[in-house]
């Protein structure tokens, strides 16, 4: 077989694709989504990004991430103020013109396209795939189905994608649906060029084959995209490295692959989770695990609350570990130097160890003596070992331990209340995390005698800030939607 057949059965179908992406963006036939709340705005602006030309603000895919935050934001005016979104891709095929055989394609175009809650049940809990959605793609935004089909600014071919956006597993395979479009007219409004941004094999052969370059060894990893090639987006790299895992070609690193991976995991910290595809040929299998467990834990959660509630992962907002190590500077400190971490050894403490003891000031702690239930609750181990050793490194033992035991009390005593309340799963590191942030804005010294005498409102904030992030609106609020079967409300900001 020749060189150019080799390379060209590398490509995978477009059913092969889509399969992937439900593995990675489903749980079973549920309606997911992801939460953000107004000041996580930073995980979803890193995801937009990843779709755009890495120099901010040059020609039309500097437009791409403004643009797609701009009106995925607008829509959180139906969902209490919070972000409801989820992922999903259009795929195009151009040589074929006949909709069954579109699926085994291996020549296609690829668009991302994020899904919005608008309207929901009676409950106001629940989403139907018979309620209104709002689609956004790198073109603009749409208010439902019917028009994101009729007027979306594709390249003509057969569309092949799930039947509204809601990717669905019948005995372990996704559902697709496929439509035949024809070109249409490029808007006035619209940048030049803007619909020649898909994704296609080529741009991913490109991205993998780009040796990456970067200027020097402390420039921070957000900047490394700056020096990518025009002809591939900042994620490029990651999805050939996820849907082509035997190119033998592929230049990749785990810092690379880390960044890029937030796309799927709705978190910002994923350096542990790359470092561990990166070593392992089987790459695509741990992150579909690792997103299957995660959504597994959300359904167990879902099923405690009672009734049909949607699948709703909440983004933990948890930082990278520079950015944490300066919630403990004290005032008019001088800033530290932020440490280079080694991906080989980014952790002195780890949940996989069998001895999960951390050191703090040579005072141990063993994990374990603060319940089952906070370790069950970690959705991030990451995030959470990046938690507990900035704390490690920058507190006393006694700050230490307190810290700890409001983290166990909130969710052993609060969380299951919170959870009930507000239908969506939050983790013990989002808690953890809260908590630091409270401390920091309220005690800023970081006083144990302080922070001891104030435990009840440290909670107290922590519970309001739970509270205040319910993307549910009140039923008597609830108006029904004359162009579906749901119901809706509007928030108006104060």
């Amino acid at each position: 077989m020749s060189s150019s057949k080799d390379e060209e059965m590398l490509v995978p179908t477009v059913r092969e694709v889509q399969q992937k992406f439900a593995e990675l963006l489903s749980h079973g036939e549920d309606i997911t989504w992801d939460l953000v709340s107004p000041n996580q705005s930073d995980v979803l602006r890193r995801k937009f990004h990843l779709f755009g030309d890495p120099k901010e603000g040059l020609g039309s895919r500097g437009f791409i991430h403004t643009e797609m935050f701009r009106w995925i934001w607008n829509q959180s005016k139906y969902t209490n103020g919070q972000s409801l979104t989820s992922l999903f891709f259009v795929m195009i095929v151009d040589d074929v013109s006949d909709l069954k055989l579109a699926e085994q394609s291996r020549s296609w175009h690829m668009y991302p396209v994020f899904r919005c809650r608008r309207c929901v049940d009676k409950t106001g809990q629940n989403s139907s795939i018979d309620c209104c959605m709002a689609y956004v793609t790198q073109h603009r935004s749409f208010e439902n189905w019917n028009n994101f089909l009729k007027l979306s600014s594709f390249c003509q071919g057969v569309m092949v994608t799930p039947y509204c956006g809601v990717y669905k597993m019948i005995d372990g395979q996704v559902e697709l649906k496929s439509y035949s479009i024809t070109a249409r007219l490029e808007s006035l409004y619209l940048p030049k060029m803007m619909d020649n941004c898909p994704i296609t094999p080529k741009s991913l052969a490109i991205a993998s084959r780009t040796p990456i370059k970067r200027e020097s060894s402390t420039a921070k990893r957000d900047d490394f995209a700056a020096k990518l090639a025009s002809e591939f987006t900042a994620c490029e790299r990651m999805l050939n490295f996820v849907l082509n895992p035997y190119d033998a070609h592929q230049s990749c690193d785990a810092s690379d692959l880390s960044d890029s991976l937030i796309l799927f995991t709705h978190n910002v910290n994923n350096l542990q989770l790359a470092t561990l595809m990166m070593k392992d040929t089987k790459n695509i299998n741990i992150l579909i695990n690792h997103q299957r467990g995660i959504f597994d834990k959300v359904s167990k959660e879902v099923a405690r609350i009672g009734g049909e509630v949607s699948l709703i992962r909440s983004a933990n907002g948890v930082p990278p570990k520079d950015e944490i190590d300066d919630i403990f500077q004290l005032p008019n400190q001088k800033k530290r130097k932020p440490k280079k971490i080694d991906p080989e050894d980014s952790f002195a403490f780890s949940l996989d160890s069998k001895n999960s003891t951390i050191t703090v000031k040579k005072k141990h702690f063993n994990m374990d003596v603060y319940g089952t239930y906070l370790k069950e609750h970690i959705v991030s181990s990451e995030c959470f070992e990046i938690l507990v050793n900035s704390m490690a490194e920058h507190l006393e033992p006694e700050m230490f331990n307190i810290i700890m035991e409001l983290t166990q009390s909130f969710v052993e005593n609060t969380k299951k209340e919170m959870c009930h309340l507000l239908k969506y799963y939050f983790s013990t590191e989002s808690v953890l995390y809260q908590i630091l942030l409270s401390i920091k804005k309220h005690y800023p010294n970081w006083i144990f005698s302080e922070v001891e005498e104030q435990s009840s409102e440290i909670l107290r904030r922590v519970r309001f800030y739970f509270a205040s992030s319910l993307p549910n609106s009140r039923v008597e609020f609830l108006k029904k939607c004359d162009k579906c079967v749901g119901y809706f409300d509007k928030y108006e900001k104060k």
